[in-house]
C-alpha cells in the first residue's frame, strides 16, 4: 500500500496519526509538553492525536514546526495526507442504509494492508459474483433496492484486491460452503470459476478446509482478521444477522491467528496449488447429482 493508504480517507487518516505520534516521540515531547509549546488545551492534542477531531493543515504545520519537521517535501507529504483524510469515503453514502457494523467492518478493511478469512457459511462478500449476490439476498427476502446496494458495496471492495497497490488477502474457504448450490448450479458455476480467476492473483492466495480433514478449533464461526497500520491486528466475528467486533487484546487475536494458521496448514486445508484441481471435483461432483 501506499505510504499514506493513497486517496482511502480512513489509510490516510490511521497512518496520519500515527507518523504524528511517531515524530512527537522522536522529538523527545508529551502530549502536555506539545499543548505547552502551542498554546494549546492538552485535550486538543489528544483529540487530535486520537482522531476524533480534524486537523487542519495550519495545525498540522503549527505541530510539525515543533517537532522539527521542516523540510517542504515532507511538510507537503503530510499536509496532503491530511487533505485526504478529510475526505468523504464512497461508503458513507451508504451510512443511512446499512448497518454501523458493516460500515465499520468497510472502514477497516479499506485501511488494513492484508486479510486472513475463514468462512463456513458463504463465498466472503469481497469474493462474490453479482449473480451470487443477488441469490444470497433473493434468500434473505431482500428488496430490490437492498439487493442493488449489496451488489454495488460487495463488488465495490473488491477493488482491494484487483486495484492499483493491492492488499494481501487469504481465505479458508469451508468445502460445504463451496459445494451448496446458491441461486443455481451455474451461479455456482460462474462463483467458482471466479474464486479460481482471483486466486491467480499474487495477492490472493484462497483454500479448501476439506471433508476429509474432520474438524479442527477454529472452525466455531466465520472470522476475518486485518493488518491495520497501527493498531497491529483486528478481528471481526461473524454472527447471525450481523458482524462483530471482537476486542484486539492480544490473546484474542493470538487465539484467531493461531486458528487460522491451523486451518490453513496442510493437515486441514488443500494448498493453494491444487485450489483449482479441487473446484473442479466439487464441480465434477456438483453435474453428477
Amino acid at each position: 500500500m501506499t505510504m499514506f493508504g493513497g486517496r482511502n480517507p480512513v489509510a490516510a487518516q490511521r497512518i496520519l496519526l500515527a507518523e504524528l505520534r511517531r515524530l512527537r516521540s522522536a522529538a523527545g515531547l508529551t502530549q502536555k509538553q506539545v499543548a505547552a509549546g502551542l498554546e494549546w488545551s492538552i485535550s486538543k492534542v489528544i483529540r487530535i492525536e486520537s482522531g476524533t477531531v480534524g486537523l487542519s493543515i495550519t495545525d498540522l504545520k503549527a505541530m510539525l514546526a515543533l517537532y522539527g519537521v521542516v523540510e517542504p517535501e515532507s511538510v507537503e507529504r503530510l499536509a496532503e495526507a491530511a487533505r485526504t483524510s478529510r475526505e468523504k469515503a464512497w461508503w458513507d453514502a451508504f451510512r443511512p442504509h446499512v448497518a454501523p457494523e458493516l460500515i465499520n467492518f468497510i472502514a477497516v478493511e479499506a485501511a488494513a494492508t492484508a486479510m486472513y478469512e475463514y468462512q463456513s457459511f458463504a463465498v466472503p462478500g469481497i469474493l462474490q459474483t453479482k449473480a451470487y449476490i443477488r441469490a444470497i439476498c433473493a434468500a434473505f427476502d431482500a428488496t430490490d433496492e437492498a439487493t442493488d446496494r449489496a451488489v454495488f458495496m460487495r463488488t465495490k471492495r473488491q477493488d482491494l484486491l484487483t486495484g492499483d497497490d493491492p492488499m494481501e488477502a487469504r481465505f479458508v474457504l469451508d468445502q460445504a460452503m463451496l459445494s451448496r448450490v446458491v441461486g443455481s448450479e451455474d451461479v455456482m458455476r460462474e462463483q467458482l470459476g471466479f474464486l479460481v480467476e482471483l486466486n491467480r492473483l499474487p495477492n490472493v492466495t484462497i483454500q479448501v478446509a476439506l471433508f476429509s480433514s474432520g474438524v479442527t478449533d477454529g472452525m466455531q464461526n466465520s472470522f476475518t482478521i486485518f493488518d491495520v497500520p497501527d493498531q497491529e491486528h483486528v478481528v471481526y466475528l461473524d454472527q447471525p444477522g450481523s458482524l462483530v467486533l471482537a476486542r484486539t487484546d492480544a490473546d484474542e487475536v493470538g487465539r484467531y491467528l493461531d486458528a487460522f494458521d491451523r486451518l490453513s496448514s496442510a493437515k486441514h486445508s488443500s494448498s493453494p496449488a491444487e485450489f483449482e484441481v479441487t473446484i473442479d471435483r466439487i464441480l465434477a461432483g456438483s453435474a453428477g447429482k
